[in-house]
C-alpha cells in the first residue's frame, strides 16, 4: 500500500515558518553567544540542534496539516460454488465421473488463486465452505448462493461468479430474481442430463397429518411417468398390518401424469405409517422415488358419557340419541343401583337426571364424581336442598312444587354460538318443568338460557354453564326435552335444533383441560428430515405458576432402539431444546424432572419424515442456467469446457483489480516521529553541554 505525505502550504503558514525559523536562531543566540568558551565546532553543533528545536516547536503550535495519499489495490473476488444436493448424483450424464469433476474443478480454483483472490463454497438447502461433491442434500436452493454474496460480499470487487450446477432447484426464489443486484459476470457449469429419461415415481402425497380412530381419511397420490408409455406399474399402500390398497396404473404417453384419491381407514390408535409405492419398470432410472413413506397421527377423540337416572324417563332416551349423532361420543345410560366403578372413571362427561332426588340421595356416586364435568338435568324427582349442597354454580330454594317455563335466550354467553335457526326454534318450543322458587347464580357460572314465566322474562336461569372447583358444570333446570325432539320431527322431519343444543352443552362441558404441572411437547409431530425437531418444556408448582429451577432431562428413543440423551436449556419461565436433525423414523420421547420430593415425567411421540424432493424431478434445467449466465453478463459451460474458464476470465474487462485511493487530513503534530526526533536532538545536546562542563 503506498503512501504519499504532502504538507499544506499557504502564504500565512510561510510567513509562521520564516518567524519560528527567526525565533529558532535568536533563542539559539542567546544560549551560545559569540564568546563561548566551547570549542568551535561542538558551538555550531549545539547551536544548530537548539535553533532546530525551538524552530520546530514553534512552528507546531500553530498546528499545520499534512495530507496523506494512500492507495490500495484490490483484486478480484472469483466466488467457485458446487451444487452437492442428490439431483446431481441421479441426473447425471452418462460420460460425468462426479469424482473426477471435483478433482478439475478444485485444479481451476489453485489455478486461478495464482491471479484472483478465490472462494470456495457448496449448497443444497445451504450454503457452505469449500467445494464438496457428496451429494447427497435432500433440497436444492440455488437463489440462497446469490442471497449469500450480495449479503455477504456486498462492497468487495467481485470479478466473476462460477456456479457449477444441473438448474434444478425446489426451495427459494427463482435464482434469476435474486442475481438483479450481483453486478458480476455469472458462468454456469451446466451439470446433469437434459434428456428425460425412462423413470415413474410418486410425485406428490396429499394428505392430513391426523385422522380420527374409527374414520376414513383421505390421500391423494400424485404419480408421474418418463419415457414409459405402454408400461404397467401397480400402487400400494400398505402399513404393519398388509395391504390396504392396490391398483394396476397404464402409461398411455410420454409425459404421464395421474392424480388418484383414496380412502384409508384409521384402525389403531397413535402415529401410523403407510408405506406408498408403485412397483418398477424395465429399465427406469432409479427406484429410489418409486415409494413414499407418510406417517399420520390417528387420535382417539371419542368420549365416553355416562347418562345416571333417577328413574326410567323419556328424556333419557332423548337425552342419548342427541348426543350419539356424534360420532366422537359413546353414551352409556345406567340408574343408581346398576353403576359401576368403572363406568364412572371411564366417563369424560357424567351426567345426572333428577339426581340427587328426594327418593334416593346417591351419596356414594356423588363422593366419586368430584373430579368429573357434570350436567344436572333437573326435575319433579330432583331434591333442590341437596342439589344445592351438591355443586358451586347454582342454589335453588324450592319447597318442591313445580312450574312451566319456557325459553329466552341470553346474548351475553360467548361460551359457544347459538345459530339462528336454533335460536327461532327454541322460542317456539314448548315449556320445560321447572322447580319453582328462588335461584341464586354462585361462583364463575353464565345462564344460557333464562326462564320465561308466562310472558315474564325472568333472571333465573334455565340452562348454566359454569366452572366448580377444577370441574366443569352444567345445568339445565328442567324436564321436557323429548317433547322439543317431537315437536321438531312434526315440523321438520328433524331432531337438528334439540342435537345442536345438546351436543355443544355436552361439548363445552366434556373439553378437558390439560392441568397437567410437567409437560414436554413438540411443536408438531411431523418433522422432515432436513429440519431440527425442537422441544418444549413446562413445570408448574402448586401455585401453577411457571417455574424453571430445576434441571429437565430428556430422553430420545427411535424405533430400532437408538437412544439419544439431552438436557433442556432454559428460556424465560419454561424450558427450550433444539435437539437437531435426526434421521428418518419413529421417535418416542420421554422428559423428566425432580420439583422437591416429587418426580414428574411427560412423554409423547414424533417422526422424521424422509425427503424425496430431490428425486422427483430428474432432468436437468439448462435453459434456466443459460439464462443466469447471459443476464449476468458471463457465459454457460460444460464439464469438459473447464480449462477455458482462466481464459474466459482474463478476457472479461469486467474481472480487473481495483486500485482505491485514501486521502487523510492530521495535524502534523500528531506524528510520533517528530516526537522521537525532538527527543533525541535534546538528548544529544544535553550530553554535549555535560561533557564540556556547560551544566
Amino acid at each position: 500500500m503506498p503512501l504519499l505525505f504532502q504538507l499544506q502550504f499557504t502564504g500565512s503558514i510561510f510567513l509562521w515558518l520564516i518567524a519560528c525559523i527567526a525565533l529558532g536562531i535568536a533563542y539559539a543566540f542567546l544560549l551560545y553567544p559569540l564568546n563561548s568558551k566551547l570549542d568551535k565546532k561542538v558551538k555550531y553543533g549545539l547551536f544548530a540542534i537548539r535553533a532546530l528545536v525551538v524552530s520546530v516547536l514553534s512552528f507546531l503550535l500553530f498546528a499545520p496539516l499534512l495530507k496523506t495519499l494512500s492507495k490500495t489495490l484490490e483484486k478480484p473476488l472469483i466466488i467457485l460454488v458446487q451444487d452437492n444436493s442428490a439431483s446431481i448424483k441421479v441426473s447425471k450424464a452418462p460420460d460425468f465421473d462426479p469424482g473426477k469433476f471435483l478433482k478439475q474443478y478444485k485444479n481451476i480454483s489453485e489455478e486461478l488463486s495464482k491471479e484472483y483472490e478465490v472462494r470456495e463454497f457448496n449448497f443444497d438447502m445451504q450454503v457452505r465452505d469449500g467445494l464438496k461433491a457428496e451429494y447427497n442434500g435432500q433440497l436444492s436452493n440455488i437463489s440462497e448462493v446469490f442471497r449469500m454474496i450480495n449479503d455477504r460480499y456486498a462492497n468487495r470487487n467481485i470479478g466473476a461468479v462460477l456456479i457449477a450446477t444441473d438448474g434444478i432447484y425446489n426451495r427459494g426464489s427463482n435464482p434469476l430474481y435474486e442475481i438483479k443486484n450481483l453486478k458480476a459476470p455469472i458462468y454456469t457449469i451446466a451439470l446433469g442430463d437434459t434428456i428425460p429419461k425412462k423413470d415413474i415415481l410418486i410425485a406428490n402425497t396429499n394428505y392430513n397429518n391426523i385422522a380420527y380412530l374409527g374414520n376414513n381419511f383421505q390421500i391423494e397420490v400424485s404419480i408421474e411417468a418418463y419415457q414409459s408409455a405402454g408400461s404397467t406399474s401397480r400402487l400400494s399402500i400398505s402399513d404393519d398390518s398388509g395391504v390396504l390398497f392396490s391398483k394396476n396404473i397404464t402409461i398411455n404417453s410420454a409425459e404421464f401424469r395421474q392424480t388418484i384419491p383414496l380412502n384409508l381407514p384409521a384402525k389403531r390408535k397413535g402415529i401410523q405409517r403407510y408405506q406408498i409405492s408403485v412397483s418398477s419398470i424395465s429399465g427406469e432410472l432409479s427406484l429410489e422415488n418409486n415409494k413414499q413413506t407418510i406417517f399420520v397421527e390417528v387420535l382417539d377423540g371419542r368420549q365416553e358419557v355416562l347418562i345416571i337416572a333417577n328413574a326410567p324417563h323419556p328424556d333419557v332416551a332423548a337425552i342419548r340419541q342427541s348426543i350419539e349423532i356424534n360420532k366422537d361420543y359413546r353414551v352409556k345410560v345406567a340408574f343408581t343401583d346398576d353403576v359401576q366403578n368403572k363406568d364412572i372413571q371411564d366417563a369424560g362427561l357424567v351426567i345426572l337426571h333428577q339426581l340427587p332426588s328426594v327418593s334416593n340421595h346417591a351419596r356414594r356416586i356423588l363422593d366419586q364424581l368430584k373430579s368429573k364435568s357434570l350436567l344436572f338435568i333437573l326435575g319433579a324427582q330432583s331434591s333442590s336442598s341437596l342439589f344445592s349442597s351438591s355443586q358451586g354454580v347454582l342454589t335453588i330454594v324450592s319447597s318442591g312444587s313445580s312450574q312451566e317455563a319456557r325459553v329466552k335466550i341470553q346474548p351475553d354467553f360467548y361460551g359457544f354460538s347459538l345459530s339462528e335457526n336454533l335460536q327461532k326454534k327454541l322460542l317456539d318450543f314448548a315449556p320445560l318443568v321447572v322447580p319453582f322458587g328462588n335461584y341464586a347464580i354462585k361462583g364463575q357460572a353464565v345462564a344460557v338460557l333464562n326462564q320465561k314465566i308466562g310472558n315474564i322474562d325472568t333472571a333465573m336461569p334455565l340452562l348454566l354453564l359454569g366452572n366448580d372447583a377444577e370441574r366443569k358444570t352444567g345445568v339445565l333446570a328442567g324436564e321436557g326435552l323429548w317433547r322439543w325432539r317431537l315437536e321438531e320431527f312434526a315440523a321438520n322431519g328433524n331432531h337438528d335444533a334439540v342435537n345442536e343444543l345438546l351436543g355443544k352443552t355436552v361439548q363445552y362441558l366434556s373439553s378437558r383441560d390439560d392441568k397437567r404441572k410437567f409437560r414436554v411437547y413438540t411443536g408438531k409431530k411431523s418433522f422432515d428430515e432436513n429440519e431440527p425437531v425442537v422441544f418444549n418444556a413446562e413445570l408448574y408448582n402448586d401455585s401453577y405458576e411457571l417455574i424453571n429451577t430445576p434441571d429437565v432431562k430428556l430422553s430420545v428413543k427411535s424405533k430400532s432402539g437408538k437412544k439419544y440423551s439431552y438436557l433442556f436449556s432454559r428460556s424465560g419461565n419454561a424450558y427450550l431444546l433444539d435437539a437437531g436433525v435426526l434421521p428418518s423414523g419413529e421417535y418416542t420421547y420421554q422428559g423428566n424432572t425432580t420439583l422437591g420430593s416429587k418426580r414428574h415425567e411427560s412423554g409423547g411421540q414424533f417422526v422424521v419424515s424422509r425427503q424425496q424432493t430431490e428425486l422427483q424431478q430428474t432432468t436437468a434445467n439448462h435453459q434456466l442456467l443459460y439464462s443466469l449466465a447471459k443476464q449476468g453478463g458471463g457465459s454457460m459451460i460444460f464439464p469438459d469446457e473447464l480449462s477455458q474458464i482462466p481464459t474466459l476470465l482474463k478476457s472479461n474487462e469486467n474481472v480487473k483489480t481495483i486500485s482505491y485511493e485514501g486521502r487523510k487530513y492530521e495535524e502534523m503534530i500528531n506524528l510520533k516521529i517528530i516526537f522521537f526526533l525532538i527527543i533525541c536532538l535534546l538528548s544529544i545536546e544535553w550530553f554535549s553541554r555535560k561533557r564540556n562542563g556547560e551544566i
